[in-house]
């Protein structure tokens, strides 16, 4: 008989212990327990795979009759069959999941080294290859999976509704994680992962000189053929996968076959992860905001789109503000999901859309998420920029149409709490200093602000007064991000698009405007932007600050006044930080420095509506 889908009296949903694993040896789905028990075994290790598969659903007994389901005992729901001939078979599937059962280390680091092909006789290889037949021997195998079909009720439920919430607990409890690419055979994954890894390598070895060209065409076209091939996997397209590989970009890339690929630009051979694939994105990013070459290159645009299109940029930062941009991007058969499917990217709590007498729209989903963000992120909300402008009385909180620029890359210095990279763990302490709260005004969301404002051209005079000085010289010993950087700036600013000012000069049209060289691009940014606050007032409004590693910089949000619609209320145009820990906290070098720590005349009290 089929068990049932009740939760033992005594389970938590709030634990990071799945209601079932896949116990793949019998191919049967177990219950938790108490103890965090599953069929007799306490606390048992267990992996995750990431996947996809509802596009290629096949929903009606009529669709391919012939074809079975994968075999799960003790579920009482139907185990969703897919189509082999636009997705995967049953046999393909579970020679995956078996494979996924393998030793992690082993599998991990020397899969193409096993490779039954003809291999160049090296005294490397003459060592390697014994070795790996003794680990193949003495491997230990995992015996639990988590495996959506198996372990989630497909029928609506609220027990369903209930552990869907929960993935994000489930994926970073797991021992280790997986993504199948199951449309990419592993000589094509292979290849294209080799070829993006070589076209990044080739890009950063510009010499970033205006007297020396630098062809980037053929790199560029390499790069562009790679990163189609990759993303024309389904697991790129899918939403809900969106937030897995958000919050395990540590899963190693698995091909149609489950075998892996090893990065072998560095001495000791590493699988192919997802987080080294959005690392490569991220330096190919890097490079577009740098390069001298010629922005107007139609393989420039390209390269640049599908990047943000396919969200790899987003997927490496520390930033989950970037996701609903992304989930934009992404195929889904329920407009909502694109909220839905991204919200524990903030956080295991976090939750909107939840009143069940309610019918939502995906303006008012927006919309409470924004809220719930400026809640309980205040410093995040704001970390961001918007590519176009958004409608009136919505210029507070996160659209579709948000992204994140490199300068803005690290969540965690700005009150965001989570992590989804390895290299986060410095000692960090942010600090809110202003008010930001949703407001309803006749029946539409804003924003209602207080706290700090000084003049944008006053902050621009103390920055640059400030990189004229010896302290100046600190901030290329410091931890202050270099973001790709030559030289350094106390400041760093990325503007929204389609704003009330001008259109950007070439040279400072990107979303993260580097300095190469000798040229100050942030210095020339922020003069720019005080020519234009001559037309219209700019002030910037003080967000918080952030302490790390006896370093501090504040952060704040750049605005202008306006009366539209009735409404006087403030508007954005982008977002700023700067470093001031490096400076004297005299006040006798320079009348300016106290402005740069939120302190003196300089700043005055700012109350009202945003949006």
């Amino acid at each position: 008989m089929a068990d049932t889908d009740n939760d033992h009296p005594e389970f938590d949903n709030n634990s990071k212990w799945p209601r079932r694993l896949l116990h793949v040896p019998s191919m049967t789905s177990c219950k938790w327990a108490p103890g965090n028990t599953y069929r007799g075994c306490q606390n048992p290790p267990y992996i995750a795979l990431s996947y996809t598969w509802g596009r290629f659903q096949l929903r009606t007994p009529e669709q391919n009759p012939q074809v079975t389901s994968i075999p799960v005992r003790g579920v009482p729901w139907a185990i969703p069959r897919v189509d082999p001939d636009r997705h995967f078979s049953v046999d393909e599937f579970q020679y995956v999941i078996n494979e996924t059962m393998k030793t992690a280390e082993r599998y991990y680091e020397f899969d193409d080294q096993k490779s039954a092909g003809p291999q160049k006789e090296t005294w490397g290889n003459r060592i390697v290859r014994p070795v790996l037949r003794f680990l193949e021997k003495r491997r230990t195998e995992y015996e639990f999976l988590w495996l959506d079909i198996a372990c989630i009720d497909q029928r609506e439920s609220s027990t369903k509704l209930a552990e869907v919430g929960r993935q994000a607990r489930i994926f970073q409890n797991a021992k280790h994680s997986y993504v199948w690419l199951s449309h990419l055979p592993h000589e094509r994954l292979n290849s294209f992962l080799l070829d993006f890894q070589s076209a990044v390598a080739g890009l950063q070895a510009e010499p970033y000189s205006a007297v020396t060209s630098f062809n980037s065409a053929g790199w560029l076209s390499m790069a562009i053929q790679a990163l189609e091939g990759l993303t024309a996997d389904p697991w790129f397209s899918s939403l809900w996968t969106l937030q897995e590989g958000y919050l395990c970009n540590h899963a190693i890339i698995l091909s149609r076959e489950g075998r892996v690929s090893c990065d072998q630009s560095l001495i000791a051979m590493r699988s192919f992860s997802l987080n080294i694939l959005f690392k490569l994105a991220f330096d190919l990013v890097l490079w577009s905001e740098r390069t001298t070459a010629p922005r107007s290159e139609p393989e420039y645009t390209q390269v640049v789109d599908l990047i943000r299109r396919t969200g790899m940029g987003a997927l490496w930062y520390n930033n989950p503000m970037g996701l609903l941009g992304v989930s934009n991007h992404r195929k889904t058969s329920r407009a909502l999901d694109r909220v839905y499917a991204i919200m524990q990217a903030f956080g295991t709590d976090f939750r909107v859309g939840v009143n069940p007498d309610h019918v939502y729209t995906l303006e008012e989903l927006e919309d409470e998420f924004g809220a719930a963000i400026i809640r309980t992120y205040p410093i995040l909300s704001q970390m961001h920029v918007y590519l176009k402008a958004p409608a009136l009385g919505k210029g507070w909180c996160v659209q579709g149409n948000s992204v994140v620029p490199t300068i803005l890359d690290r969540g965690d210095m700005f009150g965001w709490d989570g992590g989804n990279r390895i290299d986060i763990n410095i000692d960090i302490s942010s600090h809110t200093l202003c008010e930001l709260s949703p407001l309803t005004i006749e029946g539409n969301q804003w924003a209602h602000l207080s706290g700090k404002a000084c003049d944008f051209a006053s902050l621009q005079k103390a920055w640059w007064d400030a990189d004229q000085t010896e302290y100046a010289k600190k901030i290329l010993q410091s931890q202050w991000r270099m973001h790709g950087n030559t030289i350094q700036s106390i400041h760093m600013i990325a503007l929204d698009r389609e704003t009330h000012l001008s259109p950007l000069p070439a040279e400072l049209d990107a979303l993260n405007v580097i300095n190469v060289k000798k040229r100050n691009r942030q210095h020339q940014l922020a003069a720019w932007v005080t020519e234009q606050s001559q037309k219209k007032p700019l002030v910037v409004f003080l967000l918080g600050r952030c302490d790390f590693d006896n370093e501090s910089f504040n952060s704040g949000v750049i605005l202008f006044e306006r009366d539209e619609g009735g409404i006087r209320h403030w508007r954005r145009v982008g977002v700023c930080v700067w470093l001031h820990s490096h400076l004297p906290n005299t006040d006798d070098k320079d009348p300016l420095w106290p402005l740069l720590r939120g302190e003196g005349e300089g700043w005055r009290h700012l109350e009202g509506i945003m949006g």
